[in-house]
Parts: C-alpha cells; sequence; structure tokens
C-alpha cells in the first residue's frame, strides 16, 4: 500500500471544514492475522462501494492506521456526497482501528473536490496500542476454541455461542458499546458492537460474512457463509434477556431471508434490509434441530454434545449427542430435572446449561452440579449448591473456575457464585504436557509466556498442571528464569 507524501497537508486553502455526522455509529476490529487486510471481502459492509472505490479506501486506511491527523484524497476528485458511507465501509471492515471515532470526522476542500479527510482519534497511538494488546489476547481465547478439523457450521456455531455466553446485551445507546473491543474485551455492547465481532473472529478462521443493516429496524445483524451459501445469523437477538449465564438461543442462527423476514411462532421477522449485498435464499437450515437448544453445543472426541430445555420438544430435558451434519440426535441422558416455581407448582421445561472441559461435561440441575465422563458413560456429582440465593438456573466455566448461576425465577437477574476449580486429569493418558504449553492450546506461543508472566506478577492463577507446563526450565519451580528461557525458544523458532 502506498504511503501518499503529505508536506503540503498544512498549505491547503480549507475553504470548507465541516463535522459531518454519519447516519449510524461503527466501530471496528483489530487484525492481528492479517487476515482481514489482505482479503477485503472477508468482512463486507458495502462491497460494492468499496470495490469502486478501493484506492481511496486503502488510502484512509493507511492513513488511520498512521494516525495522521490529515489524509489527502484531493487526487481523487470526490465531492464528499459518498464519503460518509465510504468511512462507514472502511470502519466496519476495519475494526482494527478502534481507535477512531466512527461517529464523526472533519474535511477540508478546495472549493469543488474534498482534499483532505481529518479522522477525531479516540485514542493515542500508545494507548490504542496497549489495548490493541488486550484484545488480541481475549481474541486468541476465542480462537482457541475452534479446532482445524472442524467444519464451517461447526466453527461458526462455537463462535456465536462463545460471544453470545461472554457478552451482555446494553440496552443503552452510546459510543462505549458498538465495537468489537467492546465485546470481546468488555463483554457489552449492542447489536453493532456484537456483528463486528462476530464478523471479525469468522474473518479469522477463513469464513466469509457480512454485515447487515435495517435502519428501519435500527438494528444490525450478520450474514455468514456456509459451504458457499450465506445465510443470516442475529447473536443480538439469540442472547436471552433478561441475561441467562450459560444459556444462548440458537433461534436466529442460519436462516434464510424468507424465514427471518416472514417470522413465525418462535422468532420476530426482520425487515427493511433488501440493499444486503449477499441473498440468503437456501432454506436448509431454516428448520434444523439445534434452533430449539438453549445451551451451547460442546465438542469432544468428534462429537457434538448439547441439552435441549424445550418444554414439549421430543428430546426435553435430554443430554443429547447431535449430528451437525445429518441434524440428528441420540439421547444420551434423560433427566427429572424440576425447577420450583412457589411450593407445590414448578417451571416448565428446563434450565440445565452445559460445558465441556477436559474431555469432560459438566451440567446442572436446581441445586446440583454433575459430571459426565464421555469415555466412561458415567455421571457423578460434581458440586452441591447453596440455593439460600435461590435455584441454579445454569452453570459457567470463566478460565478454570466453576460458577453456579443462582435466582428466585429464571426471568429475574441472576448472581454468580463461584464453586471451584476444575480438575486437571493429569492422570488421564490423553492428557500430555507439553513443556511451555501454559494454556494447553497444544503449541508453544508468546501467549504462553504472557500468563507466566501474569502468575508472577500475582495476577493470575495456574492450576497443577499448568504450573508443570511453566516450569520450562524443569528446576522444579516457576521464576522469571521459565519466561526468559521460553522467549528464547520462540524467538528460534
Amino acid at each position: 500500500m502506498k504511503r501518499i507524501c503529505l508536506q503540503m497537508k498544512n498549505a491547503l486553502p480549507f475553504l470548507l471544514a465541516i463535522l459531518i455526522m454519519l447516519t449510524s455509529s461503527a466501530v471496528l476490529f483489530c487484525n492481528t492475522a492479517s487476515a482481514a487486510e489482505d482479503n477485503f471481502d472477508y468482512i463486507t459492509y458495502n462491497k460494492n462501494l468499496y470495490e469502486d472505490n478501493r484506492e481511496l479506501c486503502e488510502r484512509i486506511i493507511d492513513g488511520m492506521k498512521n494516525f495522521d491527523e490529515q489524509i489527502y484524497i484531493g487526487d481523487f476528485k470526490n465531492d464528499g456526497k459518498k464519503l460518509k458511507y465510504i468511512v462507514k465501509t472502511v470502519l466496519r471492515m476495519h475494526p482494527e482501528l478502534f481507535y477512531v471515532d466512527p461517529t464523526q470526522y472533519m474535511v477540508g476542500s478546495d472549493g469543488t473536490y474534498v482534499a483532505v479527510i481529518c479522522p477525531i482519534y479516540i485514542d493515542d497511538r500508545r494507548t490504542a496500542l496497549s489495548k490493541l494488546d488486550t484484545f488480541n489476547s481475549n481474541v486468541a481465547k476465542y480462537i482457541e476454541k475452534i479446532d482445524s478439523s472442524m467444519s464451517d457450521f461447526e466453527k461458526a456455531v462455537v463462535l456465536h455461542d462463545e460471544l453470545v455466553l461472554n457478552c451482555y446485551y446494553a440496552e443503552e445507546d452510546g459510543a462505549d458499546n458498538i465495537t468489537a473491543y467492546d465485546s470481546i474485551v468488555n463483554g457489552k455492547a449492542n447489536c453493532l458492537g456484537y456483528s463486528v465481532a462476530y464478523s471479525y473472529l469468522l474473518s479469522l478462521v477463513g469464513i466469509k460474512s457480512e454485515i447487515v443493516e435495517s435502519s428501519a429496524m435500527y438494528h444490525i445483524w450478520n450474514k455468514v457463509c456456509i459451504d458457499g451459501e450465506y445465510y443470516n445469523v442475529d447473536l443480538t437477538w439469540d442472547d436471552p434477556m433478561t441475561d441467562r449465564e450459560g444459556h444462548t438461543s440458537h433461534k436466529y442462527f442460519l436462516l434464510s431471508d424468507s424465514a427471518i423476514s416472514s417470522g413465525n411462532d418462535e422468532i420476530s421477522g426482520h425487515y427493511g434490509f433488501d440493499f444486503a449485498h449477499f441473498r440468503s435464499d437456501s432454506t436448509k437450515y431454516d428448520n434444523a434441530l439445534f434452533h430449539e437448544f438453549d445451551t451451547e453445543l460442546c465438542f469432544a472426541d468428534g462429537n457434538c454434545y448439547v441439552i435441549d430445555n424445550k418444554y414439549g420438544s421430543e428430546y426435553e430435558r435430554c443430554l443429547i449427542k447431535y449430528d451437525t451434519k445429518s441434524d440428528a440426535a441420540e439421547t444420551i441422558r434423560k433427566f427429572d430435572f424440576k425447577w420450583k416455581s412457589g411450593v407445590k407448582s414448578y417451571w416448565k421445561g428446563g434450565f440445565s446449561s452445559i460445558f465441556e472441559h477436559n474431555g469432560m461435561l459438566y451440567y446442572n440441575d436446581s441445586e446440583r452440579i454433575y459430571s459426565y465422563d464421555i469415555d466412561k458413560g458415567t455421571t457423578d456429582i460434581f458440586a452441591e449448591v447453596n440455593t439460600e440465593q435461590g435455584n441454579c438456573y445454569g452453570i459457567r466455566k470463566i478460565n478454570n473456575l466453576i460458577y453456579a448461576s443462582v435466582s428466585y425465577s429464571p426471568n429475574n437477574e441472576q448472581t454468580l457464585l463461584e464453586i471451584g476449580l476444575l480438575p486437571d486429569l493429569v492422570a488421564n493418558d490423553k492428557v500430555q504436557i507439553i513443556v511451555g504449553d501454559v494454556d494447553g492450546d497444544g503449541k508453544i506461543s508468546v501467549i504462553d509466556a504472557t500468563k507466566i508472566q501474569k502468575y508472577l506478577a500475582g495476577s493470575e492463577s495456574l492450576s497443577d498442571l499448568q504450573l508443570t507446563s511453566a516450569d520450562v526450565d524443569e528446576n522444579g519451580k516457576v521464576t522469571v528464569g521459565d519466561v526468559t528461557v521460553l522467549q528464547k525458544k520462540l524467538a528460534s523458532g
């Protein structure tokens, strides 16, 4: 990408310097792997507009990455009529520019055409780069959930579930809830924040997507390409309200235009998005079984496990093995779990949630957390839940800790209670300790060195298994010397 000499920019005769407000807010996400930078069709807002103005877009992107106060664009002879849409498209496609104000910018005119565009930077360079490091670290945790053997469907549903489980919907409008940084780091965003974060994560695992906007609905969602066909995905409306820890709907996952437009007894119709670049004509998933599931889809040993809580469904209150290719299910466990509603009545359906950890599945009833050994097919009580603050309506895994979500009603705000550390399966012959692989992703990277540094600084705890991996120099203890040895290994390749 060419750099444009801006030595003359201070001498430009600014006949016009106006503040332009974009019609809707947009913010962007940083690209550690350069996927979005090299393949601009991965994350699209207005594909035709971008392609028709590619060189102008690249000039603006280059200037924003360099924190230029003025970006010269006079040679493009742009009269400014489409500039606000071009800037919106640039920022939607490049969320690493989250330090650029997405709602306003200034321009300078030579009297006929726009000569310079002046971005407004929310953060200075040092702050932005520091936030970028934090963003990349959090993104890595999402990508760790993806296995290279997964299909595009499986990758898309894992990232969908992780975002919904880890991000809260921000009902209030504002510039603090619209970026991928807000979704992935702060864990709170509105529909735009969900959408740009999802498209960014998809781009990192090689899945194309589009951000769809309906001004009539005042709403934004995604279109995701699975096996060459685009489908609608609305993470915002798949995130339960009131927020329910451990639960994520799939009602708005991979719908055709006709299904998401017309609506039915289960979903609300979307409208006002005829201008979306990609049509979603395939109805392949419109009636798929996964739309019933309100827990995450857990992948282990090449299989998918999920709990169906839906009242009256064929697999109500069942742990099932779900075949993502044939859309078929096999019952593994049938539960008789019930959640009281008053003294003598019970809520319909179930409120179990589920996650996988080291080859074990964990799920809950109203008072207990259970573990299920996939290999042995056996179930044990993992922990009792203190129900003084209400029943358990879900569980979460955060790092290596397990939490129970308790409340007096599934419709009330819930409280997370820490239950304790999840066990490491050191004795399991499937778990192999790789020296230096502290995060357990099967490879050694800078993330592992960072984890050791955080442990030494007292800002992060490590399990016994992680401490064994962190002892890189194998002297029986974890010290700054282990970080040095690991960094030298990384530097030597």
